[in-house]
């Protein structure tokens, strides 16, 4: 591991570098579904449906949507359980559009 994209987390230790939107992270209870911002495995980075409809209105990462997000950083073990806690499977009639949607 590079140890410029390492962070030390208090619960795993030192491991790779992920980050998600403030919502994922101060919202322990419901689901607030979860969409991964890069098809890269070893570049983490994940935000919620709010976050996502924000980006759709704004059609790119503006001010407000960063200021949205609330970015945080955590740990890729961190990432995996926010990640296992907030996905979750929507019907087809009540999914929202999203970008890999065309």
């Amino acid at each position: 591991m590079n140890d410029e994209l390492e962070i030390n987390c208090p619960h795993h230790g030192r491991a790779s570098l992920a980050s998600v939107c403030g919502h994922l992270i101060k919202n322990r209870g419901t689901p607030l579904g979860f969409i991964e911002n890069n098809d890269d495995p070893d570049d983490k980075q994940g935000w919620c449906y709010a976050c996502e409809l924000v980006y759709l209105q704004e059609e790119d990462k503006t001010e407000r949507f960063i200021a949205f997000t609330d970015y945080t950083v955590v740990c890729s073990h961190c990432y995996d359980q926010i990640k296992a806690h907030h996905q979750f499977d929507v019907p087809d009639g009540d999914r929202i559009r999203t970008r890999d949607d065309g």
